[in-house]
């Protein structure tokens, strides 16, 4: 295994042992202490990557607690288990498993170079009870880390050619005056549905939902919610100015006696950006405003470690303008970090975070890589965010995060580095318009987006009182339940649909 892996796998360890101590809740000095013994064995065993003896271990010690009466201390050994849970979810593969889908996928490729790329440890594993386990999307990885098996892919590569063909329209469309970055607006409707049938749903207790919306932004400026059924369930306003757009729900299960049926319709307008931006024009920065300080600050998963900063400042040099250090940032970051998917339930809040993760592995996906950008940016004084929810290139909500950083005398300027990527994997282009499609989404974006949230790590309105599966980024319901074992959104995503409409454009 690389060293950079052992690196990551003992941050998660780091963080299960000290979330262990989450597991004696309200116990006090008089309480037995089996069941806190019991929390540290499975702490060990976590360490020791014995996941199936610590799930176990967790059990007892939870059972533990709840004997003696410590719901508190129970509930924490239940998110433990859920943490497990989520690795586990990461990575399901064995090797045999994973071997077996490299074969079926590439059939064409000789068994010497699939062994390779294994040998070479860049596959994501984790070792789990002596074994390694593989992430569960390994082949979709293999095609966008080798451009020769993506282009093989017709319907991958079709769908590509398709989106690029779409953006390019756009790009060659006059982007109008040059004071006005916002242009062209689509009107979208977008609906939320999930039908849960009544026996997958616990008998009590509370179900809480958060339904992703959109919020107003400099792009997206009008926010409207327009039905949300059934209204009883509702326990506060739609969040469509803050930072993070949430219909919030909670469902009383004691008294549910049909199937849960909710819908939540909303509205909104998406411009085109097209920034023109003079770099000698660029006034100087507020450092001691609050936006300076709240986005140019190393956290979460916009993480600047020494290395990043490192990075950031060779990269950047001795140039000192914002707009074109940004640029050559971004020219970094396009150049030499891959698309791929990221295993995020396994990394942040266990322990790695995705800026550290990217920067260490060279490659990420659209939220992962404008995250590492950010913190670039971030780690030489440029205030940047990763912005997002979803777009819409296929005509219907799909998950996608893209940068944004700030310039004084013309606002958040955005920058995605991923769907500059998509000329990576066509064929037939020349290296003009290769440049010309990169350099169009610095500064400029189509319209086929909807921000859900201002940047990355914003917390639920109200705030999850127990884990979710990825609490970076909120691209479909977030549910917490206290009397449901399982990790909800496994069991309940299954029942949730989402369908866009253009009313106009």
């Amino acid at each position: 295994m690389r060293p950079k892996i052992i690196a990551a796998l003992a941050a998660i360890i780091a963080l299960f042992i000290l979330a262990a101590s989450g597991c004696g809740g309200g116990s006090t000095a008089t309480q037995s202490s089996t069941a806190e013994s019991l929390a540290e064995q499975a702490a060990a065993e976590v360490e020791q990557g014995n996941l199936n003896s610590a799930t176990e271990l967790y059990k007892q010690a939870r059972q533990a607690y709840q004997d003696d009466g410590d719901g508190e201390g129970a509930r924490g050994c239940l998110d433990r288990i859920q943490d497990i849970s989520m690795i586990e979810v990461a990575y399901p593969l064995s090797e045999e498993e994973m071997r077996d889908q490299l074969a079926e996928a590439f059939p064409d490729v000789a068994e010497t170079e699939r062994e390779g790329w294994i040998a070479s440890g860049e596959l994501e594993h984790m070792v789990i009870d002596g074994e390694p386990h593989y992430y569960y999307d390994v082949v979709s990885n293999i095609r966008y880390r080798n451009v020769d098996l993506f282009q093989q892919d017709e319907q991958l590569l079709g769908h590509y050619e398709k989106g690029y063909s779409e953006l390019v329209a756009i790009m060659d469309e006059p982007a109008g005056a040059d004071w006005q970055p916002y242009t062209r607006p689509i009107t979208y409707r977008g609906t939320h549905t999930l039908d849960v049938p009544r026996e997958v749903l616990p008998s009590g207790g509370l179900l809480k939902i958060w339904f992703p919306i959109p919020v107003i932004t400099g792009p997206q400026p009008a926010v409207r919610v327009t039905s949300i059924s059934p209204q009883e369930y509702a326990a506060g306003p739609p969040s469509i100015d803050q930072d993070i757009g949430v219909v919030y729900m909670e469902v009383p299960l004691d008294g549910l006696r049909e199937d849960l049926n909710i819908t939540v319709e909303f509205e909104f307008d998406h411009y085109e950006q097209h920034f023109v931006i003079d770099p000698g024009k660029v006034g100087e920065y507020d450092t001691g405003s609050a936006l300076y300080r709240e986005y140019t600050a190393s956290g979460g998963n916009i993480l600047v470690t020494e290395d990043i900063e490192e990075t950031a400042r060779e990269v950047v040099g001795d140039e000192t303008n914002p707009y074109l250090a940004a640029m050559k940032l971004n020219d970094y970051v396009v150049d030499n970090i891959t698309y791929s998917f990221v295993p995020h339930s396994a990394l942040w809040p266990r322990g790695v975070a995705e800026s550290v993760y990217v920067h260490e592995n060279r490659h990420g996906d659209c939220g992962a890589q404008s995250m590492y950008f950010s913190s670039l940016c971030r780690a030489v004084g440029i205030p940047a965010r990763t912005t997002g929810g979803w777009q819409l290139f296929t005509g219907n909500f799909a998950g996608h995060f893209w940068a944004e950083f700030y310039l004084p005398d013309y606002g958040w300027v955005p920058v995605d580095p991923t769907a500059a990527e998509i000329v990576d994997y066509i064929p037939g282009l020349s290296d003009v318009e290769r440049q010309d499609f990169k350099d169009f989404f610095f500064g400029n974006q189509d319209h086929l987006r909807c921000v859900v949230q201002k940047d990355v790590d914003e917390p639920l309105i109200p705030p999850a009182t127990q884990p979710i599966l990825i609490t970076a980024a909120l691209q479909q319901p977030a549910y917490n339940c206290d009397t449901m074992e399982e990790i909800p959104v496994l069991v309940l995503g299954d029942y949730w649909s989402m369908s866009a409409e253009v009313l106009s454009e």
